[in-house]
């Protein structure tokens, strides 16, 4: 299998190497982070703290979710999918197996998981999903056109059949109680989405340190 050139992958390829994570101070990272989401009014806040100050490793500490992303990984910021949708990020992850893909939906921060009278999603998880759902559609439509786009064809050679993955971040742990938790896990098993809290997200940088 040929190696990965990464000098060929467009310059919105954000990669990250074992001396980038060392860099990282994970503690302070986290911690400003948490001040952001509590501050946070809709998600826009969150990802222009990201965008602003570049930092990528944490839509990229994502990966700890997944069994990949530590011989390799990569974020690319508001990946375009044809010319209909836009991810807010892109993760490229690698293990054993080959390269991964995890596609990623931010929605807003401060707010409920589900109705509190009802056992139903709220609006934003809702839109999150269908969101998601959109893009498993044009993925399986669409799929030699995605491995031949620029930078994706880079890894396309070595990539597993079941390696799109999708998550959306949403809400935050304080608003889940035991019914909204419930209700995650079974909408995990049955769209194959991991949903995660911004909490989860503060919790995965602090542990960026040694990598993915």
């Amino acid at each position: 299998m040929e190696e990965l050139q990464i000098a060929k992958l467009p310059s919105n390829f954000k990669v990250y190497e074992i001396d980038d994570y060392h860099a990282i101070n994970c503690d302070k990272e986290a911690k400003n982070f948490l001040d952001i989401i509590n501050e946070a009014k809709k998600e826009n806040d969150v990802q222009r703290y990201i965008k602003s100050n570049q930092k990528w490793f944490i839509p990229l500490s994502i990966l700890k979710a997944y069994d990949f992303g530590h011989h390799f990984s990569c974020v690319v910021p508001e990946f375009q999918l044809g010319s209909q949708y836009r991810l807010d990020y892109l993760l490229v992850g690698k293990n054993s197996l080959g390269y991964q893909f995890v596609f990623v939906e931010f929605e807003d921060v401060n707010v409920d998981f589900r109705i509190k009278t009802a056992n139903a999603e709220t609006e934003k998880v809702r839109k999150g999903l269908n969101q998601i759902r959109d893009w498993k559609r044009w993925i399986d439509q669409n799929r030699a056109y995605f491995f031949a786009s620029e930078g994706i064809k880079e890894f396309a050679n070595n990539v597993p059949s079941w390696g799109f993955r999708y998550c959306l971040v949403v809400s935050r742990r304080d608003r889940m109680d035991e019914i909204s938790n419930q209700l995650r896990g079974e909408m995990q098993s049955e769209t194959r989405v991991t949903i995660m809290t911004y909490d989860r997200l503060v919790e995965y940088v602090e542990r960026l340190h040694n990598g993915i």
